[in-house]
């Protein structure tokens, strides 16, 4: 079975609801983005990605998660190590499996750094939206635009899924299935489980919008504690070598677990209790008479 992302639903239908209420407005950029503490980044070496992905791109008035999927605490503090804290956002410490969201944030570039670990930093740019101020006769269709004959695609979180195999165990390699709606599409993705790295490529291009990947091997079972977690990362649409387009930057994420995990078996349970209860109540057997 193939686990879709639920991000994906939530997002299109926030979208669809916008466009409704206001018809004349059109983002170009994602007004959330998820940033990542790559694995082992409490000691230096991962520069430059130690976070996930370094750099990302948002919408004027969007905010950035930052989760710790890490085996340490770090924060996510807007400045530098040289110059300090810029006091735009401090998260403070930000413990294991935990997260941390800024607030909404003004068009501008936002250096960020760990206060913990001054190696880590990254940079998050807000980019004004675009309106259409001139009524519907001058309306432009934002699914793609011709630049000389050239059509530019645009995308959204909506059209970034991702399927990951369920049920793994201790020693499965995972099949992930990246589909990104455009051609040309150039992408990072990095999958993590149990405080470990078990995906981490960068460059990948696809002609058709479709990719396959596989994890090494599992060092543990995956579970609703401990699942296996990964992020996409659009780094735009365009040849290898080529200047890209779209809003690169942008992310969607997923997350595995067993098939039949502990929520199924809880509702399970509240089912069974549910027959029980209405069964006792009503003085109705369920067994047949003979």
């Amino acid at each position: 079975m193939k686990t879709k992302t639920i991000g994906s639903l939530i997002v299109l239908l926030a979208i669809t609801a916008t466009m409704a209420y206001a018809p004349s407005a059109f983002a170009e950029h994602s007004m959330h983005a998820v940033v990542e503490n790559a694995a082992g980044s409490s000691t230096p070496g991962c520069e430059p990605d130690c976070f996930l992905p370094a750099t990302v791109t948002i919408g004027a008035g969007g905010s950035v998660e930052f989760v710790n999927s890490d085996n340490a605490a770090h924060t996510s503090t807007a400045g530098t190590p040289t110059d300090g804290p810029s006091g735009v956002w401090d998260s403070s410490l930000v413990m294991v499996n935990m997260s941390y969201t800024t607030p909404a944030l003004e068009a501008g570039e936002y250096p960020y750094f760990c206060m913990v670990h001054p190696w880590m930093v990254g940079l998050v740019i807000v980019e004004e939206e675009s309106h259409d101020d001139h009524g519907h006769e001058e309306e432009m269709d934002h699914s793609s635009m011709d630049m000389g004959g050239m059509e530019m695609q645009t995308l959204t979180a909506a059209d970034i899924a991702i399927g990951i195999d369920d049920g793994a165990k201790a020693g499965d390699k995972v099949a992930i299935d990246v589909t990104i709606n455009g051609e040309h599409v150039n992408y990072d993705i990095v999958a993590t489980h149990n405080g470990e790295t078990i995906l981490d490529e960068s460059d990948n291009h696809s002609h058709t919008g479709e990719g396959s990947h596989t994890t090494s091997a599992l060092s543990a079972d995956a579970s609703d504690e401990n699942p296996i977690d990964v992020i996409v990362t659009f780094q735009g649409f365009g040849m290898p070598g080529d200047e890209m387009t779209g809003p690169i930057g942008l992310t969607n994420t997923a997350q595995a677990v067993p098939e039949f995990g502990t929520i199924a078996a809880l509702i399970l349970v509240v089912a069974i209790a549910s027959i029980i209860a209405i069964t006792a109540k009503s003085k109705v057997s369920l067994m047949p008479k003979l």
